[in-house]
């Protein structure tokens, strides 16, 4: 049974997105698999890639997550109110 899931959520500039949810029945392969994620998704040219790792039950495993990368993805402009 899967215990722990790590999420990526890929959003690209031309408005695509794609996103891989893995399982795993303990802790320990899966904060190795997180850590793995977060890595490759600090060096890709995703738009905005974001990373999760959550227990079964939906809660945040660690307080780093989500945690998202950006990449030549143009900044909001700000409005002034």
């Amino acid at each position: 049974m899967n215990n722990y899931y790590v999420i990526e959520i890929q959003s690209h500039s031309d408005g695509t997105s794609g996103n891989l949810v893995t399982g795993f029945p303990d802790k320990l392969t899966s904060e190795d698999a997180w850590m793995a994620a977060r890595a490759a998704a600090n060096d890709s040219t995703v738009a905005c890639h974001t990373i999760m790792w959550i227990n079964k039950e939906g809660q945040h495993m660690d307080k780093e997550s989500p945690k998202c990368y950006h990449h030549n993805e143009p900044v909001p402009e700000q409005t002034g109110e």
